[in-house]
């Protein structure tokens, strides 16, 4: 059986030299031509399977370059075309180096600041115990402001939470608000004071990041929050201080809420400078309101004390205090602060590279 190429196939066959002469029978795998001048194969042509490459030298592939096969085998990129061997690119010092790597490679650096550790020659978790001086002012109350100077102690049981103590004594004033309410309006206002709190407080840190400063400095900070409870003593201030100039005072217990944010200095692996701002909220006892000196001209009578609460005794009066319609009221103290904090162990261990 024979088969007939035509068309493209056809010319395909004929760019190639035909090695058949005329009159001689043709080999195998030859193309011949019919009589009507068209190419034809035959079947043993079309199933003939290529020969198997023989395994006596390598295999020319020159011709997968897209050359003549001018260049030598050694030409490759760092190697010289002759037989010494690749030749050496142009020397740099190690100095040199380092500085062209640090251009390369961008480092974030990771937390700045650790507080619970591993210790590298005993392989034991360390804490470490946070001391923290502050000072603060009270801001929400316009006729009563207090300065305050506290400490506070942290025990770190991870990177994230800490139990500790906080206690804060304040030292508390009439304001130039209170004095100009009582002589521009002829009235005087029941307000106490608080002379110190003491809590044990929960901390935890659910934000931290970093600031560039300049393009030159990063400065690492974290965010706190704060919760606590504990007992807060208050003092009364009198109307009349000089009719009855003993106060009464109230210890009674406070629940505290704080949040603020600390601030890490670079190369100090034992401090960090802190702001904060924290709530004492808790229920407290006023003057009664019939105690004092009457300013009524219609009555007869320079005093208008109740007699159960005449005398100096501040007991009587603290539990008329608490007898008033209102008794004891809600109140809140809100003092902002800032401090610093001091770590022990003064320096700390990376457990992987920094």
């Amino acid at each position: 059986m024979r088969r007939f190429l035509t068309g493209l196939t056809a010319f395909a066959v004929c760019a190639f030299p035909l090695p058949a002469l005329a009159g001689q029978p043709p080999d195998e795998g030859e193309v011949i031509e019919d009589d009507d001048g068209e190419l034809v194969l035959d079947d043993d042509d079309m199933d003939a399977v290529p020969e198997e490459p023989t395994s006596d030298g390598p295999t020319d592939t020159s011709f997968l370059d897209g050359d003549d096969g001018s260049d030598a085998a050694g030409t490759e990129v760092g190697v010289s075309g002759d037989s010494s061997g690749p030749t050496e690119g142009p020397s740099i010092s190690s100095d040199d180096q380092r500085k062209v790597d640090e251009q390369e490679i961008t480092v974030i650096q990771p937390q700045a600041f650790l507080n619970v550790y591993t210790d590298s020659s005993t392989g034991k978790l360390k804490r470490r115990i946070e001391l923290m001086p502050q000072v603060g002012l009270t801001i929400n109350d316009p006729y009563v402001r207090h300065w305050a100077v506290g400490a506070e102690i942290n025990f770190w049981l991870n990177n994230r939470m800490a139990i500790g103590l906080n206690g804060t004594a304040f030292f508390g004033s009439r304001t130039s608000q209170y004095d100009r309410i009582r002589f521009q309006e002829g009235l005087l206002l029941t307000a106490n004071r608080t002379l110190w709190q003491a809590s044990v407080d929960y901390l935890y840190e659910p934000f931290y990041g970093k600031i560039a400063l300049f393009n030159r400095l990063l400065l690492h900070w974290e965010t706190y929050v704060q919760i606590g409870g504990g007992a807060i003593h208050t003092q009364n201030i009198p109307r009349f201080a000089a009719i009855h100039p003993t106060p009464f005072n109230h210890i009674t217990g406070q629940l505290n809420v704080a949040a603020g944010v600390r601030y890490y200095i670079q190369n100090l692996d034992f401090l960090s400078v802190n702001l904060g701002v924290r709530t004492f909220g808790y229920f407290d006892a006023y003057e009664p309101l019939d105690r004092g000196v009457s300013t009524d001209l219609n009555q007869t009578g320079d005093f208008i004390d109740d007699p159960t609460i005449s005398g100096d005794d501040p007991g009587p009066v603290y539990a008329k205090a608490k007898e008033q319609p209102l008794g004891e009221r809600l109140a809140f103290n809100v003092m902002f602060f800032a401090g610093v904090s001091f770590y022990l162990p003064p320096s700390f261990e990376y457990s992987y590279r920094r």
